[in-house]
């Protein structure tokens, strides 16, 4: 079995395996490799997994606060101004971990499951890794590669009008050879009843 990689991924694998450069790579190196990158990648996500847990409870407590706000004006207004988010704010704004952009979250009487959910959340947040601020930043990076505009091309559509062609007329009887053709199904040599289809091409 031979495995093709970039030169920088063949490096990766090494370090990870800690081995010299030369040695043979085997599948349980390449494992062991795709695990621990997937184990770095979670752990720069951490910081974007807390912010949306914590914006989750925010959310899911405003509608428990005001579960009529379909039908109240008052308790909609609440909720929205809960829901809703400021605009023109940055990345670090709006992801980072002492985010200012909203106020901190004060719910005065929690309900049991986002109380749970929120200690699961600090408990997360105290095992980020480093001060949080290069795991911190690679997750906010990754987050601004998805909110980048894509510019769609404009395509003005042209209404275009229907050609019509002048149908050929039917003589009224058909060549005896074509006649022959569809009673026997067999072709007569030399007709000029009909041609080979590729002829014309």
């Amino acid at each position: 079995m031979a495995f093709l990689c970039p030169p920088e991924v063949y490096q990766s694998i090494l370090d990870t395996c800690q081995k010299l450069a030369g040695y043979r790579i085997t599948s349980s190196d390449v494992i062991r490799w795709l695990l621990e990158q997937t184990c770095i990648a979670i752990e720069q996500y951490q910081p974007l997994y807390h912010s949306q847990g914590v914006e989750f409870c925010r959310r899911t407590q405003a509608a428990l606060d005001n579960c009529n706000f379909t039908t109240n004006p008052n308790q909609r207004e609440d909720y929205l101004s809960a829901v809703r988010q400021v605009e023109q704010q940055t990345l670090k704004q709006l992801y980072g971990l002492n985010s200012r952009a909203r106020p901190p979250m004060s719910i005065t009487k929690p309900s049991p499951q986002i109380t749970t959910f929120l200690k699961g959340l600090d408990s997360i947040k105290q095992g980020f890794q480093d001060s949080g601020i290069a795991v911190h930043a690679s997750a906010l990076q990754e987050v601004e590669q998805e909110r980048e505009v894509a510019y769609e091309v404009e395509a003005i559509r042209e209404v275009q009008k229907q050609i019509y062609f002048d149908p050929f007329k039917f003589p009224g009887t058909l060549h005896k050879d074509i006649k022959n053709f569809a009673k026997t199904g067999r072709l007569t040599a030399e007709s000029s009843g009909y041609e080979n289809a590729f002829t014309g091409m």
